[in-house]
């Protein structure tokens, strides 16, 4: 009886020890699962492009250069612009990844620079005259004095970039991103800023003589002191934005949406064009 009692108090130790044995021998298949899942997960992640503070038109699959090569390329560049194409080679940036690049006072004339990634790039002062940068990404890049005359830069992304006193007269911006641009005291004449948006731009003291904005958004834009003379707006939104001292002579703000819009004064209403769809400000109207 005694004998009895004994091995029933010993088998449910034995069985515990057994369960015990058994969790153990799992721990190393389970251990190793994970490690080949994060393994996998590190294979996936290697060379991926690095992350943005902002959004942006961000495009993939970019080339690469090192500034040895940028270097090589802008030289023929000067060669191709300085020989009128007879030397040298017209430079090829397109789809290229240039962020953060150095590129001030840099002579990019003519140059091809679609969808190219040009986030935060140093381009004060760079000529880019007649350049292709259609779908660029220009993210706070700084394009301080830079000439950018007759530019292509259609769908391109220009969110918060620093553009003071550019020259951007005859570009093509239709479809562009200027979102918090900085284009104080630019050059915006006969510009083509067709369905741009402009959202808090920075437009004080502009010249915007001619220029196409039609279906742009200017909500919030500061264009105090801007020459709007003989500009399309029409269908424009101005929700909200700074009109003191701006000049509207022979402006077009049919279908614009001014409400909200603050400075303006009815002499300026008076000069510029106007239809039964456009909306004042309530005490304008």
């Amino acid at each position: 009886m005694l004998r009895r009692l004994r091995k029933q108090a010993t088998e449910p130790a034995k069985k515990k020890k057994v369960a015990k044995k058994k969790a153990v021998k799992k721990r190393p298949q389970e251990a190793a699962s994970g490690s080949l899942q994060e393994g996998q997960a590190d294979k996936r992640t290697v060379g991926a492009p690095p992350t943005t503070e902002h959004e942006s038109s961000g495009i993939k699959g970019l080339r690469e250069v090192n500034t040895e090569d940028l270097e090589k390329i802008l030289d023929l560049h000067r060669q191709w612009i300085a020989s009128k194409s007879k030397e040298g080679t017209r430079a090829n940036l397109a789809r290229t990844y240039l962020r953060e690049a150095y590129l001030q006072g840099a002579l990019l004339r003519g140059a091809e620079l679609r969808e190219a990634n040009l986030q935060k790039a140093e381009m004060q002062n760079a000529d880019l005259f007649l350049a292709d940068m259609r779908a660029a990404d220009l993210l706070e890049a700084n394009l301080t004095k830079a000439v950018l005359k007759r530019v292509k830069l259609d769908g391109g992304s220009l969110i918060e970039a620093k553009m003071g006193q550019v020259d951007l007269e005859q570009a093509s911006l239709k479809a562009a991103d200027l979102r918090e641009a900085d284009l104080c005291e630019a050059n915006l004449q006969n510009t083509n800023f067709k369905n741009a948006n402009l959202r808090d731009a920075n437009l004080f003291l502009v010249e915007l003589m001619n220029a196409d904005l039609q279906k742009a958004d200017l909500s919030g834009a500061d264009l105090k002191g801007a020459d709007l003379t003989g500009a399309n707006l029409k269908g424009a939104r101005m929700l909200g934005a700074k009109m003191q001292g701006a000049e509207l002579l022979g402006t077009n703000l049919e279908g614009v949406d001014l409400s909200g819009a603050t400075g303006l004064s009815r002499s300026q209403i008076e000069e510029a064009t106007t239809d039964d769809k456009t909306q004042l400000p309530d005490n304008l109207e």
